[in-house]
Formats: C-alpha cells, structure tokens, sequence
C-alpha cells in the first residue's frame, strides 16, 4: 500500500525554530540496521540498600560492557527514578553498529550465569535485558539542538540535517522513511499474560510482536544559565513529569508498557542535569493519539513552545528523542529474579522458568 508520507504538511506553516534529525547512521556501503541493548541492572524493592553485593555486580556488568574489543560504539548510564521499574536500579544504555560486536556481548552477560554466581545472596537482586534491532527507515528522530550529542547522535559517521516536519498532527509519523509504504498496523491479537507474572523467582523470557514501538526522549539542561534553568526545572519539567504521571496511572489507555524515567550519571556515577524517559509502547497509532490530543500532552507542547519563545535564540534547553518501530522478533527481553513491575513483564506474554533459589 503506497502512503502519501507528506499529506500532513501544512501549506505555508512558520516554523519557530530549526529542528534536525539523524539522516545517515554508518558510512556508505554499510548495514541499514542499528543495534540498541539496553543492559541494566534491577535492585529489588527490598533491596534499597547499596552495598558490596550490588556495587560488585554493577562493577562487573560495566566491565563486560565497557572493557572489551565488542564495547559499544556509546553508552550511557542511569539511574531509574520513576516508572515500571524498581526505583535507584541502575541502568545501561548502549548502541552497537556491529552485530558481531553485540552478539558477543550479550552472550558475555549472561544474566542467570551472573545472578547464579552471586550466591546466597541472589534472593535480592534481579538483573534485565531488553534489547532490538532497529531497521534505519522504521526510526524517528529529532533534535532541537546540535550542541548536545545524546543517544544515537553519539554514534559515528552521523548526518543531522534540519527539517520542517514539526509541530503539526502527524509530524513524527512523516519523519519515518518507512511510512512511504507501512501504516505499522498492530496484529489484532497482542497477547498479554493470562495470570500475573510473579516476577520474583523466575527467569522470563521472549520477544515482541509486530509494530511494537520503543521510544527514548531525552532533556538536557547542562548549560542553561540560572534564569533559564529555574524556568525548566519550575515549570516545563514539573509539566513533563505530570504527563508521565498519566501514561503510568492509565497504561492500558495508552498503551504504555514498560516506560521508566532515568536520571543519566557522569562518569563519577554523579547526577548530571540531563534525563529520559525510555521503553516500549503498544504500538504507533496510540503514541500518536496520546502525543497529539491528550491534554497531559498537549500542556508538554505548549509548555515547551512558551519556553522556546521566552528564551529565543539564546535558549539552552536541549530536547530530543528516538522512536524504534519494531517488527516482530527484533525485540528480546530477558528477566532474571525482577519485581513484577519490571519493565514489559505484565503486559507482554513471556516465558517463565522457576529460578533455583
């Protein structure tokens, strides 16, 4: 079926600003796909605390991420704040342009072998993966400034031309190159678990249906001066975080599952004035409705249009994000002794092994 991808534009629209987005991910001749694992570490809620146990596995997983000829072409780190996650759990998100690379690294964080050899006591704690391959033409990007090189723009060989594909119904869908051609149509049957997971005690796993989506949207506030950095932080962030509260109090209205917000750290594991909310989604179409009509949403857009123009051109305010739409099988996600509330545990139907305790 062939889709006019640029019927949404509206004639003659003003735009406020210029906006970019990631055109070429690797150099010429290259694969078309990029590897994104996220590979975090889950404390349990009974496990608050921080201590030898949990910083020695945190210590070994940066390891085997980091230290290694397969590493990431970029990585960041995290702390989970809020979402369906456990709270101060920590977090690694990276990219790999090769599959080999990545393939020898998932195959070396080996999470049941990792949570087994913590011995006695592995009651506590609780490791994840969810990892996908993202074909190029079903990624959506944008980027309010190019000063700042998160996610994906810190990969190599990377083209961020601007464009005027914003602020109008549609926009985001008209900035994936497969939309030429694909309505990313959800499958009438997104089977969801029939009794509650348990979670703890369990090894969890399987994979994503077709068209499910994964979205990483990011604020960075580093080099806002006092004016401009109170402005956000008393207003425009307290508003994103209202709309958060709603996707995670509604999820089956809006097809959230599995979305955290992260607090990125430097390399010291030090809070930096930067954060993302992150995970998957039911599918495109309710991103869209949720994104372009609700009015949680709506209060985000309006409250970043409002800083824009307070702001001007000497604005700092960095936002971005990166939407995958995935086909089915691209995603994996693998749970290891985690909180129920973990990530896609309770709305996506996985395989479940009882763990040897």
């Amino acid at each position: 079926m062939e889709v006019d991808s640029a019927a949404k534009l509206p004639v003659g629209r003003a735009t406020i600003d210029r906006l970019y987005v990631i055109e070429r991910l690797r150099g010429p001749g290259s694969s078309p796909y990029l590897l994104s694992p996220v590979t975090p570490l889950d404390r349990l809620w009974y496990c608050k605390f921080r201590g030898p146990l949990t910083a020695g596995l945190e210590q070994t997983i940066q390891q085997r991420m980091s230290d290694s000829p397969n590493k990431p072409a970029a990585i960041d780190t995290f702390r989970v704040t809020d979402g369906f996650d456990v709270r101060d759990s920590k977090v690694w998100v990276a990219y790999w342009t090769s599959a080999d690379k990545f393939t020898s690294t998932i195959k070396s964080l080996n999470l049941p072998e990792l949570w087994q050899g913590l011995g006695s006591n592995k009651k506590s704690v609780g490791v994840w993966s969810e990892h996908f391959t993202t074909s190029v033409d079903h990624l959506e990007t944008n980027y309010s400034r190019l000063d700042h090189k998160p996610g994906l723009a810190q990969l190599p060989d990377i083209e961020q031309p601007s464009h005027e594909l914003t602020a109008y119904w549609g926009a985001g869908r008209d900035r994936i190159p497969a939309s030429s051609h694909d309505l990313f149509k959800t499958p009438s049957q997104t089977p969801a678990p029939q009794h509650q997971p348990k979670g703890i005690g369990e090894h969890i796993t399987g994979t994503n249906y077709d068209n499910m989506c994964h979205i990483r949207s990011g604020q960075w506030w580093e080099k806002c001066p006092d004016e401009e950095r109170l402005a956000y932080e008393g207003n425009l962030q307290k508003t994103l975080m209202t709309g958060m509260n709603y996707l995670w109090d509604h999820p089956s209205e809006t097809g959230t599952i599995g979305l955290r917000f992260l607090q990125n750290l430097d390399d010291d594991g030090q809070p930096m004035k930067e954060t993302c909310g992150a995970g998957f989604h039911r599918n495109w179409a309710d991103l869209e409705k949720w994104s372009s009509r609700h009015p949680s949403h709506l209060a985000i857009f309006n409250g970043a249009m409002r800083h824009a123009k307070r702001f001007g051109e000497e604005r700092k305010l960095m936002t971005w994000h990166e939407v995958s739409i995935l086909k089915a099988g691209e995603a994996k996600f693998e749970y290891v002794n985690c909180a129920p509330e973990t990530g896609v545990i309770r709305w996506v139907d996985l395989e479940r092994k009882e763990l040897e305790m």
